[in-house]
């Protein structure tokens, strides 16, 4: 069963509880079993359904961003900087780029039991992800990933990080393959 690290889930369970003017949209998207998801406590180090927060993640991006790939990766780089900023902040070293993606892909796996990210240093300034044995139709989670890994080279090589889609597995490219890069 593929699940996901509760502190990954913690930010989305507050900010659909918290927006309170939106709860009947809110209601008409989620099953039941979604509501009720939502209902439990979420602690950052359990493991929780993948189609739950799935379910909860796609009704926040639906209602609060329509879905708009630009908010989503700001979304991700928002989250990526709180999350690298404190609860993974061991993960962020200054060093080379291999090192950055090795930890980038350790930090990963720690957050979700699946899915996979395949690298490929191109040159000193570019690295491509393959991400692979993931949802290939979950759009909006790719561009909140991007947002993630753009936050977490960055940091890493204290640079500005920027990115171009190769591949897109919504759209029946195979899998999703995005290509990072900045300047030297």
């Amino acid at each position: 069963m593929e699940k996901i690290k509760g502190a990954t889930i913690l930010t989305i369970v507050k900010s659909i509880k918290a927006n309170h003017q939106k709860r009947s949209e809110y209601d008409r998207l989620l099953s039941d079993k979604a509501k009720e998801f939502l209902k439990q406590r979420i602690l950052s180090a359990a493991w929780y359904p993948f189609e739950d927060y799935k379910e909860c993640y796609n009704a926040l991006c639906f209602i609060e961003a329509k879905n708009d790939p630009k908010i989503l990766v700001q979304w991700g780089m928002m989250e990526g900087k709180r999350t690298f900023s404190s609860i993974y902040q061991s993960s962020v070293i200054k060093e080379d780029i291999e090192s950055a993606v090795e930890r980038y892909i350790r930090f990963h796996r720690r957050a979700m039991n699946f899915g996979e990210i395949m690298p490929e240093f191109i040159c000193d300034n570019e690295v491509k992800f393959t991400y692979t044995n993931m949802d290939r139709e979950w759009e909006n989670w790719y561009h909140t990933a991007i947002g993630w890994a753009i936050v977490f080279i960055g940091m890493c090589l204290d640079k500005e990080v920027n990115y171009e889609y190769l591949n897109k597995s919504w759209k029946n490219e195979g899998w999703t393959i995005v290509k990072y890069y900045w300047n030297s």
